[in-house]
């Protein structure tokens, strides 16, 4: 089947999950000797212009690796171990009700294996691999969540339906056709962010990142609030963005009767855990001015520097109006 089956729209899909670690080779060999993807670029990170884009206080600095399961620069990892006193963990393990930057997605051909293998490594899981179904249009997956390093939740999902009409058939082949790593996953396919307000989340990725709605769905059933460490009756409603490209997507995950935490305020760098989604744009006055529209907080303006894996850059630091994630901006130069 050709890449057409799973249409790869305009639009920025997800460069790279930005994450700070505790222990930098701790984190690479999880996802570099488990995960199977490939350390494309590695080093010291510092000086004034890191600084800036970070956040940060004078003479920070922070040792980096970017992991990679693909040519194209999407569905990445870049890891940040930031040399700081007073590091705070962004989430606690096993919370599964939270504002901010949730989880990472990977596909798997065997779930069950994989699953099996990787509690033998030590990694706990949230329950047993959960087959549910997400109706004709889009076909049945089977999922699994356990906590990654970092305080990270990685979900595990293997494309259970094999019929063409569906979403989930069609990116099966598209898969299938294209391979997995040397351990069996993807790139990163799809990462959450729970969001207070799904219209103006949704926005951001419209109109900023032009993306756009792949699939519209309310989460309810037992099978699901299982998967996701939810109370009985919980309901979510989920809409996954695309953008041109089949990986690197976004959950917008609203909770519709039930409370969080909120992670946003200690998802922020030089603290351990998911703190920022990277995108590449190609005008970032552009999309900065688009975001300024949107009412999207700024957290770091643009400033011009050498970003890991992709040279010399001009980035920002945005807020997503609906889930105050930090989204990271760039543009090549």
């Amino acid at each position: 089947m050709s890449e057409r089956a799973v249409p790869a729209l305009d639009g920025s899909p997800l460069a790279a999950a930005v994450i700070g670690v505790a222990d930098l080779s701790r984190s690479m060999a999880f996802y570099r000797d488990l995960i199977g993807m490939d350390v494309v670029h590695a080093g010291r990170w510092q000086g004034r212009a890191f600084e800036r884009h970070w956040g940060l206080p004078s003479g920070s600095a922070a040792s980096s690796a970017l992991l990679a399961a693909s040519d194209a620069p999407v569905g990445r990892v870049l890891l940040l171990e930031f040399t700081a006193s007073a590091r705070q963990r962004v989430r606690q393990p096993g919370l599964a009700r939270a504002y901010g930057l949730a989880n990472l997605n990977f596909y798997t051909a065997d779930i069950h294996r994989d699953a099996e293998r990787l509690r033998g490594a030590g990694y706990r899981f949230w329950s047993a691999p959960v087959h549910y179904d997400l109706g004709p249009e889009v076909g049945t997956p089977i999922e699994v969540v356990f906590e990654g390093p970092d305080d990270v939740p990685v979900n595990l999902v293997e494309l259970a339906s094999t019929d063409p009409a569906t979403r989930i058939g069609q990116m099966r082949a598209y898969v299938e056709q294209h391979g997995r790593t040397r351990t069996g996953f993807t790139p990163v396919v799809t990462s959450a962010q729970v969001v207070r307000d799904l219209e103006r989340a949704r926005a951001f990725c419209e109109q900023v990142l032009g993306m756009r709605l792949l699939i519209d769905e309310v989460l309810d059933s037992p099978d699901t609030n299982r998967l996701l460490g939810l109370p009985a009756g919980s309901r979510s409603r989920v809409q996954f963005m695309q953008g041109g490209h089949p990986f690197g997507k976004l959950a917008l995950t609203q909770p519709l009767n039930y409370a969080c935490e909120d992670l946003v305020p200690r998802a922020v760098p030089p603290n351990i855990g998911y703190v920022a989604q990277q995108f590449l744009v190609a005008d970032l006055q552009q999309a900065a001015a688009v975001a300024r529209a949107l009412a999207a907080p700024v957290y770091t303006p643009a400033v011009e520097l050498d970003l890991p894996g992709l040279g010399r850059c001009a980035a920002m630091l945005l807020r997503n109006p609906g889930s105050g994630a930090l989204q990271e901006l760039v543009q090549a130069l």
